[in-house]
């Protein structure tokens, strides 16, 4: 299967994400620069080289390459690695990868499982950390911010040559200061309710965004089990302050091109940023 690829923009520079996205069969979503999976929902050889794997629930269409990525990195000698997921199934993971492991006859994975819950933090890398959030799932559930951390020279010292810093500096004045950006953030699954309590996660530069269900028919299915319905970002997408909204897990009552037809007559006009989507016909 060919993942879909994605390059954006961002202040960071150029974020690639690479993926699929279907309702009920899987969500596989990379960050290939980042070393980081949100979602090891199907088995692809791009998995495995992935450092950190957040799995925000425990359904099996977004945990169904789980197995394969951690067999796949103990058989290839690759480093240890950290697999962060909501805390009330950090057991029920625990013991399943202990199961693959016996049943392949080998020893235990390196893989060391991190419990998250709402508001958790984790280092990714020196400037990067991943923040956590409860989403509106039926099942505990968490998305995902990366925030990206960068020290810059202090606005009032501006209008000094680097001679001068340099003389501030020795002189133990703190000539940068620390500045933060929301490059990017993971709604998993989630219905609506996200978009009126927490609205600050869609002024990140990149946003992640379910949209299983279009037809009228399918609203009462959607808040069932904790889905966002077309009618619901319609109503809400004009208050995202992102620079790029990425859609996904749509549902497979609609083939792909009517999907990407109904995006493009249904949501695009609404959106004044730019619009994507990571939506596939898995094979």
């Amino acid at each position: 299967m060919i993942l879909r690829r994605l390059q954006l923009q961002t202040s960071w520079g150029n974020l690639r994400l690479v993926g699929g996205s279907r309702a009920g069969e899987s969500t596989l979503i990379l960050l290939p620069q980042l070393h980081l999976a949100l979602d090891p929902g199907r088995i692809h050889r791009a998995l495995p080289p992935m450092r950190t794997v957040v799995l925000s629930h425990g359904h099996l269409d977004h945990l169904g390459g789980l197995g394969h990525w951690a067999s796949q990195r103990y058989l290839n000698s690759m480093p240890p690695a950290d697999l962060i997921v909501p805390e009330p199934i950090e057991m029920e993971i625990r013991s399943l990868l202990a199961t693959f492991a016996r049943l392949e006859g080998g020893q235990p994975y390196q893989v060391t499982v991190i419990p998250a819950t709402d508001g958790a933090r984790h280092q990714l890398r020196r400037d990067m950390e991943l923040a956590f959030f409860a989403t509106d799932h039926w099942v505990p559930t968490l998305g995902t911010r990366i925030i990206w951390h960068k020290r810059r020279l202090r606005p009032e010292l501006g209008h000094l040559t680097e001679a001068e810093i340099a003389d501030q500096r020795r002189a133990g004045v703190e000539v940068t200061e620390e500045v933060t950006s929301e490059i990017l953030t993971y709604c998993a699954d989630s219905g609506p309710r996200l978009f009126e309590t927490r609205p600050e996660l869609f002024a990140a530069e990149v946003v992640l965004v379910e949209c299983s269900f279009f037809k009228p028919a399918d609203r009462d299915r959607a808040v069932r089990y904790g889905h966002t319905h077309l009618a619901d970002l319609q109503a809400h997408i004009e208050t995202f302050r992102c620079r790029h909204l990425v859609l996904l897990h749509a549902s497979r009552r609609h083939r792909l091109r009517e999907v990407e037809a109904i995006l493009d007559s249904e949501v695009r006009p609404f959106f004044s940023g730019e619009l994507h989507h990571l939506n596939v016909d898995w094979e």
